[in-house]
């Protein structure tokens, strides 16, 4: 088993929430297609193709990403990002997965569902777990012994209940619904395509 931390803007676009609440992180580099079994050099080729590189350093920074995202994790590794504030998630990660969907401008094709262990305050961390959430690439293996992330000695903010019901009044209610409404009338046609989503789970 290994421990990783993994950053929560694919392609460039905050996805927090929706790993929060879709159970699954994601990396970015849409474009490349389903990476299932693919030979790392493939997945280089694939990179060079879709992405315009300024050197070979930059290529293989991204390769090592998509490489430790896709290859190096595996189903059952703990895997670590920031949340809101000054809390972290870890969860456990099932197998990589691609989601067609997602292979375009939202970026979230590469996925990997997880299960969630604990929420934990920043603070409760030791300085190496602290180390390896500090480090800037998308993805990052913790490189000290397993032993030395101290995992379960982490105190849990408390139990996450994702169905947990949260109470809103209707004057807050009527006001989403006449923003929703006015992404409506948006020219730019995948916002008016996300109110429209959004609306219609309401209804439902």
């Amino acid at each position: 088993m290994n421990i990783f931390q993994i950053k929560t803007k694919p392609h460039n676009k905050e996805r927090l929430n929706e790993f929060v609440h879709g159970k699954f992180i994601a990396i970015g580099w849409p474009g490349i297609g389903d990476l299932t079994g693919i030979e790392k050099e493939e997945i280089r080729q694939r990179l060079e193709k879709r992405y315009t590189y300024k050197n070979a350093r930059s290529l293989g920074n991204d390769l090592g990403n998509v490489w430790a995202f896709v290859n190096t994790m595996q189903e059952g590794d703990f895997v670590l990002f920031n949340g809101h504030q000054d809390y972290v998630y870890i969860v456990k990660v099932g197998p990589y997965q691609y989601e067609k969907r997602y292979d375009n401008e939202e970026g979230m094709a590469h996925q990997r569902a997880f299960e969630l262990i604990k929420v934990a305050k920043r603070d409760d961390l030791n300085p190496k777990i602290q180390e390896l959430l500090r480090n800037r690439s998308a993805v990052t293996k913790f490189k000290y012994p397993l032993e030395d992330a101290e995992l379960d000695d982490i105190p849990s903010i408390g139990p996450i209940n994702s169905n947990q019901k949260i109470t809103v009044d209707n004057a807050a209610i009527e006001k989403a619904l006449n923003i929703l409404y006015s992404e409506l009338e948006s020219n730019d046609s995948d916002r008016c395509f996300k109110a429209a989503i959004e609306l219609l789970q309401f209804a439902k």
